[in-house]
Parts: C-alpha cells; sequence; structure tokens
C-alpha cells in the first residue's frame, strides 16, 4: 500500500484542480460504482465455445461479448497483461518477455510512470481517485511484477486457481472494492501440460468458469451486484503446447462484458485490442483516461450508447472456411500425400454465404471457383478460400498447403535427419559438432510433422540433403519454428529464426543457379509448444512448403 499522507496530497490536488476547472463531461460520468476484471491466462475463445462454460455462457446471454478480440505480440503473458493493465502496447510500456522487470528491460516506457513502471490503471485511479479501494489478486506470481503495487489496496498471491477466487470473492463480500482484478493461472498451466484443444484443456476451462461464477455471485452476496460491471478477458490463446508466435490462435482472446447497464446478448462487431479493457474500466467508473494510454472505451457495451460508425467488417466476424485435411496444431491444412492425389474439401462453419477458392495461391475474388464438392488435387498446390456474402469477402482467407510427392524418383527422396538430446534449459541451439545423434533416419519434408521424435522437449533436428532449383534467381527460403532454427544453402546460413520463442517465422534470400544445391536445417524445441515448417519463394514458385519433389538425399 502507499501512504496515507501521498492519499491526502492528491486529495488535495483534486480539490484544487476542481475549484479551479469546469464541471465533470459526460466523459468522467460514473456508469458503474465496481468494475471486477477476471483475466483468465491462457482462455482462447475455443475454450470458451468448446468446454463446459455455463457462467460465461450465461454472462454472454445476458451481457455483450466478443470471442475475437485480439492480444498484442509478441503473444506471451506478461506483455498482454502489462497491456490489460496501461491501456497501451509492449512498444509503449515495454514490457515484451515474461523475463521482464522493471529494472531490467530492451526499451524504457514511453512515459514515465511510478517507479519507473508504465502508468497503470492502479495508479490511475489512485491519482484521480485516492479514497476507492482496489485491488489485485493473482494465482501467477508474475502478475506482480507489471505494476507499482503501492498504488494498490489489497495485493495478494493466491497459491492455486481455487484460492484466488476464494480470496477475490471473500474481499468483494468484506471490502466492495471500486475496481479489482483477478488472475486466474490454471487454463494456461494446462495449455502448456497437455495441449490446447485436449479434454484436459477444456476440464481445466470448465474449472475456471466455476471459479468465475464463485467471484460472480459474491457481488450478489455483497448487494453490490446492481452497480457492478464484470469484465472476464484473456491474454493469448495457444497452438499445440505453447504460445508466444504469431497465429490467429494464439492472437485471439474472449472479451465478456456482464452487468449494471450492459446491453443484453449483443455480440460486438467491431475490433477490441486488450489494451481496450483497461479504457473500459476507466470510462465506466468516471475516471480520465490519460492521453498515454492507446486503448479506447468499448462504449456500446452499455445500453444508450451508439454503435460507432463503421466503413469496415471485423474479419474473423464470420468464420474462416475450413480447408480439409485440417491441421493438426502448428501444421497448416493440406498435408504429405505419397503417391497418391488428395481429396480436398472445405467447410463454411457459418450460416451464412458462399466459398469461393483458388488452386493458384491467389486472393480469392467474387469471380473465383465457387466451392460445390470435394476436388481431386494431383499435384502441389496451394489453395486458398474466402467466405462471400452479398458478392463481397467477408472472412479472412483460409490456406491449406497439398503436397503431392511422386516416388519415381527412386529410394534418394527426402533428406536424412539426425535427433539430438540437449539438456534441460536449452534456449539456443547447440554445437552439433559436439554432440552425438541418438537417431537417425529418412524423411520427406523439412518439417517435423510426424518426424519420430525421442522426446518432446530438450529435443534437436538436423535435416541434411539437396534441393533442386529449376530456375536462375533470388530464391526467399522461410523458417516457421517453435523454438529456434536455421537453414543453410550450400554451407551459407540464409535464415536464422534462433532462439527461445513461440511460432514465428524468420525469412533470408540467396542467388541460386539451376541445378543441385545442399541444404541444411537446424532445429531445436526447449519446452512447451513445437514446431518447424519450412517454404520456399522464388521464381516461378509461389511461397509455399518447400515441395517435397525438390528433394533429395544424395
Amino acid at each position: 500500500m502507499y501512504s496515507p499522507f501521498r492519499r491526502v496530497t492528491l486529495s488535495l490536488a483534486l480539490v484544487v484542480f476542481t475549484m479551479g476547472g469546469s464541471a465533470a463531461s459526460a466523459e468522467t460520468e460514473r456508469r458503474a460504482n465496481h468494475v471486477i476484471v477476471i483475466g483468465v491466462d491462457g482462455l482462447s475463445p475455443d475454450g470458451v465455445k468448446s468446454a463446459k462454460t455455463p457462467n460465461l455462457h450465461d454472462m454472454m446471454k445476458k451481457g455483450s461479448w466478443s470471442l475475437n478480440a485480439r492480444g498484442v505480440l509478441p503473444t506471451t503473458s506478461s506483455a498482454n497483461w502489462a497491456s490489460i493493465l496501461t491501456g497501451a502496447g509492449p512498444e509503449q510500456h515495454g514490457v515484451t518477455s515474461n523475463d521482464w522487470r522493471v529494472s531490467e528491460f530492451n526499451i524504457p516506457t514511453s512515459v514515465i510512470g511510478s517507479g519507473g513502471f508504465y502508468p497503470s490503471i492502479f495508479q490511475v485511479i489512485a491519482d484521480q481517485r485516492p479514497d476507492w479501494k482496489t485491488g489485485s489478486i493473482y494465482h501467477w506470481s508474475g502478475f506482480a511484477n507489471l505494476y507499482d503495487r503501492q498504488f494498490v489496496d489489497h495485493d495478494v498471491h493466491g497459491e492455486t486457481e481455487e484460492e484466488t477466487a476464494k480470496l477475490a470473492a471473500d474481499y468483494i463480500r468484506a471490502e466492495k472494492p471500486a475496481f479489482l482484478f483477478v488472475h486466474l493461472d490454471n487454463v494456461d498451466h494446462v495449455g502448456h501440460a497437455d495441449g490446447h484443444g485436449t479434454p484436459q484443456y477444456y476440464a481445466a476451462v470448465a474449472q475456471a468458469d466455476k471459479m468465475i461464477g464463485r467471484i460472480r455471485q459474491a457481488t450478489v452476496d455483497a448487494g453490490i451486484a446492481d452497480e457492478t460491471v464484470i469484465l472476464v478477458t484473456s491474454d493469448h490463446g495457444g497452438v499445440g503446447k505453447g504460445h508466444g508466435g504469431e497465429t490467429l490462435a494464439e492472437l485471439e482472446i474472449p472479451w465478456i462484458a456482464y452487468g449494471k447497464g450492459v446491453n443484453p446478448g449483443a455480440r460486438l462487431d467491431l475490433p477490441i485490442n486488450t489494451f481496450d479493457t483497461t479504457a473500459t474500466v476507466a470510462w465506466l467508473l468516471g475516471v480520465d483516461i490519460p492521453y498515454a494510454w492507446l486503448g479506447r472505451p468499448v462504449r456500446s457495451v452499455m445500453k444508450g450508447e451508439p454503435a460507432p460508425a463503421q466503413a469496415y467488417r471485423i474479419s474473423s466476424f464470420y468464420a474462416a472456411p475450413a480447408i480439409d485435411p485440417v491441421g493438426k496444431g502448428n501444421a497448416p491444412s493440406g498435408g504429405l500425400f505419397i503417391d497418391r492425389p488428395a481429396r480436398m474439401s472445405i467447410r463454411n462453419p457459418n450460416s451464412a454465404g458462399e466459398v469461393r477458392y483458388t488452386l493458384d495461391g491467389s486472393a480469392p475474388t467474387a469471380a473465383s471457383a465457387l466451392y460445390a464438392g470435394p476436388v481431386e488435387i494431383t499435384r502441389s498446390t496451394i489453395v486458398r478460400a474466402t467466405l462471400f456474402v452479398e458478392g463481397q469477402a467477408v472472412s479472412a482467407p483460409s490456406t491449406g498447403y497439398f503436397r503431392i510427392l511422386d516416388l519415381a524418383g527412386g529410394k534418394d527422396r527426402g533428406v536424412d535427419y539426425h535427433v539430438y538430446l540437449l539438456p534441460e534449459g536449452t534456449v539456443r541451439l547447440p554445437d552439433f559438432t559436439a554432440l552425438e545423434a541418438v537417431a537417425s533416419g529418412q524423411f520427406y519434408e523439412l518439417s517435423i510433422d510426424g518426424l519420430p521424435l525421442s522426446r518432446d522437449s530438450n529435443v534437436a533436428v538436423v535435416f541434411e540433403g539437396f534441393i533442386h532449383i529449376a530456375q536462375a534467381g533470388t530464391h526467399n527460403f522461410s523458417l516457421a519454428s517453435d523454438d529456434g532454427s536455421k537453414l543453410y544453402i550450400d554451407g551459407k546460413a540464409v535464415v536464422d529464426n534462433d532462439g527461445d520463442h513461440g511460432v514465428i517465422t524468420a525469412s533470408g534470400s540467396v542467388d541460386l543457379q539451376p541445378g543441385k544445391h545442399a541444404i541444411r536445417v537446424e532445429y531445436f524445441n526447449g519446452g512447451g509448444g513445437a514446431w518447424l515448417g519450412a517454404y520456399l519463394e522464388g521464381p516461378g514458385i509461389s511461397r509455399q512448403f518447400i515441395d517435397p519433389n525438390l528433394l533429395t538425399r544424395r
């Protein structure tokens, strides 16, 4: 807690400001006496839809919501929770990883708050309303590293998710705070341990839903339910056992507003970013929003507030078409088909619209082929599909990479691979000359999709072989990986995507003449999620998974 002397000083400053200033504007009108933000770490929109979440669905039915809100990049916990707390992105508040500490950073905050922190919602409330009670109750201890705790009256760490929810409910009943932030962490923990979209993950989401119900009930017990708005959101989703990458599954988050004066059953058809949460909290409480904050209040959650004029529909309002076979985890739709054609089909998850698609990698238009049934694919092909309503594209495009491998070239098709075990805590690619392979074999792609690894974590793979180039010119290679990877052509490093991170993509270019060129890809996974995919773009080649027909072992 901060000192009573500071509270008195702030109160006097506010009195002087009020005496010398104008009456409160509509912007500082108090729309709720109490606001509670419940942040569920790692909760994806899929988790809300697929798990047993009666409390969340009841809050959506009686409130306003979006399952297409977005976090910030990188999709790490600290970067996103800091954005929720400070109303700005990492480029402003400086928190770019879970290793961030107030005294250790890559970039300083763009404005100076207290103690070296970016000004959080807690500081803003304390500066303007020092007599209000505020609380922060969190399951993940790292949450406390992201704000100056002197501005919080009740700052408590719960050892378990259930204890955290109980601490929050008890605090609501006892103190009836003006603002409370509750952080629940178990969903993210299970996502890392068992994977997003698994039965264990959905069970963890269902458990978090129960905790949210207990916190909501506490407002009833305290007699403040009719004066309270509850916002439920998350920091990121996930793919497989990881997050931190640049996929929509990691970036999109649920955003639910429930309570006093909230529009019932309203799906929000507007872009919402995670840092809009904090601005909405301030707006609901009648607190002036600092100019340093980039977030804007989501005003249309409240009854009587007009919807903003929008010239453009959000890309996720309609679900993108699903190209089958659907990839698992980070693997894209499509897949590798050896000595046989592929049967491609497209599903429209929406109740409206029609799907149009292309087979040449171009973006579908209203003139593209209308999907009417399964399509046989006999050669490596990039499929793109988009939903159209009344002749207009209304969804994000979907992409499928179909690789049809002809084994007529003989036993030398593919590349050689070698698997290595690494010490725990590895965060960069090792010196492979000092290691001995524990497994070796032949594989048809530069990917870990289907590759037999000795274990899931602290493991590395080296692929070696040759790539056959048909036309002279500049060739752009890309590696999408979680964790680090590097690509070499003729012994020269072309792509460097090393380090401990979620799925991100790095690229590099090299001028090549027609013929055979040595190719080597190094990859490691320290823990959590895992993925590797190699792409090529060049003369006559649209950006795509490296065609396995171009690879040979000799």
